[in-house]
């Protein structure tokens, strides 16, 4: 009896050259998929930062502005002046003579300016001091607000002389104000100063408007070629000085 011989069918399959291959192939792409990643990581972050300044930066803008340009308002001019609506004081941190609405003092060795601000509030007017409260007295109210940078880079605001102060917004590196003074009283001739100049002149009742620059750090230091800060420039006016 004759046995017929089978014929082995040869497996299917990788060989390890083939396998090491695919491993290659795959390590490469997962390499891949992970730089696309980090950048899109790194590029959603730096975005989110540059939001933030931008909103620092805006809320800042207002809190200043709509503080500043509101400096000696008082809501009677029928029946009271700028004297007796804001009387001379030495008190809240601050000197101000009669009718003096805005005054302000020297950063220390080259450290950033402070501003303060007041006006009269009547009840139930919006007219808000720096913390954004209303009076609701039901009477009128002299708001004092006080303006700073603190040594953790945060713009400051008191309202009762620098006793408290509340932090507004983060990541101010430094702040300046100088004075728009009418030094002739022409209102032709217009000079900045610095506040300490204003004060030896006597000339804050003379000044025009406040020209503030603040510097931002910068969420892009860390890069090449990236400054440590970023600075902006605002002119505000100050009401009833044309």
């Amino acid at each position: 009896m004759t046995r017929q011989a089978r014929q082995a069918s040869p497996q299917a399959g990788f060989g390890l050259i083939e396998l090491m291959i695919a491993m290659g192939l795959s390590l490469f792409m997962l390499l891949g998929f992970s730089v696309v990643f980090v950048n899109m990581r790194q590029a959603f972050g730096a975005q989110n930062q540059l939001a933030q300044l931008q909103d620092n930066e805006r809320f800042l803008l207002i809190a200043l502005t709509t503080t500043i340009e509101n400096a000696g308002f008082f809501p009677d001019p029928v029946n009271s002046t700028a004297e007796t609506a804001l009387p001379a004081t030495n008190a809240s941190g601050a000197s101000f003579s009669a009718g003096q609405g805005l005054t302000g003092a020297d950063g220390a060795a080259g450290g950033s300016d402070k501003v303060t601000v007041r006006y009269v509030s009547a009840s139930g007017t919006g007219l808000l001091d720096c913390l954004g409260a209303a009076n609701t007295s039901g009477h009128d109210l002299l708001m004092t607000n006080t303006f700073s940078i603190s040594a953790s880079n945060e713009l400051l605001c008191s309202t009762d002389g620098g006793a408290t102060t509340v932090a507004l917004v983060g990541g101010v590196a430094s702040m300046t104000a100088l004075y728009s003074v009418d030094i002739s009283g022409s209102g032709q001739t217009y000079q900045f100063l610095k506040a300490s100049e204003v004060t030896a002149g006597d000339y804050w009742s003379r000044v025009k408007t406040v020209r503030i620059t603040v510097a931002m750090l910068n969420p892009y230091a860390a890069q090449a070629g990236q400054a440590a800060t970023l600075s902006w420039r605002q002119i505000i006016n100050v009401m009833n000085k044309p």
